[in-house]
């Protein structure tokens, strides 16, 4: 999984993210359109489609999260909103497992011939299953309301964005609240905020997934901590001597690293073609890029280190001249 949402795969997948939550949306709004004037409430076939789409629609969101959770994490390094997501994904189950039992015990009764059993099992599970839908939907709608509040304040990157999103997760909840206690009628008025919602949210991951990685905030630097005692017993000499063998090959590590060289862009003539051609490459060649000069000084690297660096590598190697392999 790490492998997956390595930094490299980032892009692509906060992409691809974008593209599903648009089709997600569209499929929302059809669905509600349908929910409000083609669904007959109390036949089988109706509400076989309405569960089925839950389901589906359950499996998405909890994908959607899953992706928004990792941008928030490994990209903006936020992480006040984990709790929050990880709750969420453990009702969002609670959700897709009750109305999955309604799903297949329907369809049981339907192949079943009327069978008494079949019937009986199938009223059994829809009262449990409607109980723990019901204690799942209130508290996804908490949760939904507490997120909002949270996210409405990232300002990290995309500042409005973030808060269109946050606005639009306490909207949400509200009126899902306002739906279940039949103060709201209508599926269009209820889906409304939650499109709006995922729509924005496919806005954020398209905008991340082009923007260069100077502009992002970078990991921060592991601490190290060391602790130095007086006392000199033989068990603690003993330690001692590990942890010098540790602080020599410490140092043997540092040695290996390449000292990052002093580079000023401004001190060259071309600097200009050289600017142009790094803003003309794609996000997944700097990431690439990136990558190798990461390999190269064989340390952690800020953001702006990173750009400098990949700028220092195209002057290097002339990757903006191109006629550099044509014959002298």
């Amino acid at each position: 999984m790490n492998n997956f949402f390595s930094k490299a795969n980032l892009p692509k997948i906060y992409n691809t993210a974008a593209i599903l939550a648009f089709v997600y949306a569209g499929l929302m709004i059809v669905f509600s359109i349908y929910k409000d004037f083609i669904y007959v409430d109390q036949t089988w076939l109706h509400g076989l489609t309405v569960n089925g789409f839950s389901v589906f629609s359950n499996l998405i969101w909890i994908g959607l999260l899953l992706v928004l959770k990792v941008l928030l994490n490994k990209t903006l390094q936020y992480n006040k909103a984990n709790s929050l997501i990880n709750a969420s994904f453990i009702f969002l189950g609670i959700g897709v497992y009750s109305v999955g039992v309604i799903f297949f015990k329907a369809l049981k009764v339907y192949f079943s011939s009327d069978d008494a059993n079949a019937l009986f099992s199938f009223g059994e599970s829809s009262i449990s299953s409607a109980i723990w839908l019901l204690l799942s939907s209130v508290v996804l709608i908490v949760i939904d309301i507490i997120l909002g509040n949270r996210l409405r304040k990232i300002n990290i990157v995309l500042k409005d964005y973030f808060k269109i999103l946050g606005f639009s997760f306490i909207v949400y909840g509200v009126v899902s609240a306002l739906q279940m206690v039949k103060v709201i009628s209508s599926d269009i008025i209820v889906f409304l905020p939650k499109i709006v919602l995922i729509v924005v949210l496919g806005n954020i991951f398209k905008e991340v997934s082009k923007m260069n990685p100077a502009d992002l905030p970078s990991e921060p630097e592991p601490k190290v901590a060391v602790n130095y005692t007086p006392a000199k017993t033989f068990s603690e000499n003993k330690t001692e001597k590990v942890e010098k063998i540790n602080v020599s090959n410490r140092k043997k590590e540092i040695a290996e690293q390449e000292v990052i060289p002093t580079f000023d862009i401004n001190e060259l003539e071309n600097k200009e073609e050289i600017l142009s051609y790094f803003e003309n490459l794609s996000n997944d060649e700097k990431n690439r890029l990136g990558v190798v000069v990461a390999k190269i000084y064989n340390q952690d690297l800020t953001a702006e280190q990173t750009k400098n660096l990949i700028l220092h590598y195209i002057t290097e190697k002339k990757l903006y001249d191109h006629n550099r392999f044509a014959p002298k």
